[in-house]
């Protein structure tokens, strides 16, 4: 649990200092989603039940949702359920009690949390250990205020949405209509 605490301080405290945003977990899925796009995402192979008995371990946390993942998700999780077996009985916990946040994160937040780490895990071992301690001593009022300003920022880079066509549509003929 120390090393997830260390691994997420560091990445908090490298993307504050860089001025990135840090993949934050969505907030609750409301329950209106449309069924028949979460059927049509579940044909994707293997089905839960076509898993191998290890695998449904290695997996466990994510049993309820695996038949909505896509098929590359799948395989992403597969490869981590690979390596389970030669965890220490520790990281297996860890595995499993981060599994949850970690399927929950949308496509743009997971490369953002993989950019992180992979910065994080850049800079030389003492390197990081030292920014990791000179957050871990930072008092917890400015441990928030560095997540909630890595929050806003995330919030600002984010795209604007897609403009529907009705309203392109609109907007052209209206421009049309004053020349």
């Amino acid at each position: 649990m120390r090393a997830v605490r260390t691994a997420r301080a560091l990445v908090l405290l490298l993307c504050a200092a860089a001025g990135c945003a840090v993949a934050q977990p969505p907030a609750a899925a409301g329950a209106g989603a449309s069924t028949t796009v979460t059927r049509a995402r579940s044909i994707s192979h293997p089905i839960w039940r076509e898993l191998s008995a290890e695998q449904r371990e290695a997996l466990k946390p994510l049993a309820g949702d695996w038949d909505k993942f896509d098929v590359a998700r799948k395989r992403k999780w597969l490869e981590i359920a690979a390596k389970y077996p030669n965890m220490s009985p520790e990281g297996k916990q860890r595995l499993h009690e981060r599994m949850p946040q970690l399927a929950r994160l949308t496509p743009e937040q997971r490369e953002t949390t993989r950019e992180n780490f992979q910065r994080a895990y850049s800079l030389p071992p003492d390197q990081r250990q030292q920014l990791t301690q000179r957050y871990q001593d930072l008092p917890d009022e400015r441990k928030r205020a560095l997540a909630a300003q890595t929050q806003t920022q995330a919030r600002a880079k984010r795209p604007a949405p897609p403009r529907r066509p009705a309203t392109v549509a609109r907007e052209a003929s209206a421009v049309q209509a004053t020349h």
